[in-house]
């Protein structure tokens, strides 16, 4: 059982002189564990853009043909480095949250700030995930668009293929594709963040309970 809700039982069954204290010592704890798991989310965040990162650096340039082919290398980097942006920017925040509850001093800001940074957590989660989902979207609109294109990318040796074959092809494969990623990916913010959201909710619900009793 967690060592915050030991205390916090400990703490019911107190006299009534004695729960001041102890609701400060609770407290200590709440704001302790509640700091701890707020730099793992930074920290998580560093080494997910860390990985991305090295990933499209370690991945060949024949992996990026595609986009040569469909004449889209500059609007895709142009929106992969705005990506990044928004990314450095969510980690900003999850920095500047760290910082901040540091050095909160009350039961009340803190439970407010628990929420903020639960609240941006989870929108960091459904922007990654909708980012995956958009920019599927408009590679394959810009493919499937252009029949010309679509045979040269998907065709590029020249085989006898009925066009309409293709693109059912096509359409069926990435929809398959675009699925299984954002499946896997889901899992993963679901096992890291969840965790620690979960831990961070469970404070969140102990501080309440704490400014309510008081």
């Amino acid at each position: 059982m967690d060592l915050l809700e030991n205390y916090k039982k400990v703490w019911d069954n107190q006299p009534e002189e004695t729960h001041k204290l102890s609701a400060v010592d609770i407290y200590k704890m709440a704001h302790s564990k509640s700091s701890s798991i707020v730099k793992w989310i930074f920290i998580v965040g560093v080494l997910e853009l860390a990985f991305w990162l090295s990933i499209n650096l370690l991945v060949p340039d024949s992996f990026y043909k595609i986009y040569s082919d469909l004449n889209l290398e500059k609007q895709v980097s142009f929106f992969m480095i705005l990506h990044y942006i928004i990314i450095i920017v969510f980690l900003y925040f999850f920095y500047a949250s760290f910082k901040k509850i540091s050095i909160i001093e009350n039961t009340k800001s803190l439970i407010q700030r628990i929420l903020n940074i639960r609240n941006t957590v989870k929108f960091y989660v459904y922007y990654n995930l909708a980012i995956v989902f958009l920019s599927s979207l408009a590679l394959n609109i810009v493919l499937m668009s252009d029949s010309d294109k679509l045979m040269k990318v998907m065709n590029p040796e020249n085989l006898s293929i009925d066009i309409n074959q293709l693109i059912t092809i096509t359409i069926i494969s990435q929809i398959i594709a675009i699925i299984i990623f954002m499946v896997l990916l889901w899992f993963f913010y679901k096992l890291i963040y969840g965790i620690l959201l979960k831990k961070l909710n469970r404070n969140y619900k102990e501080l309440s309970k704490l400014e309510s009793a008081t």
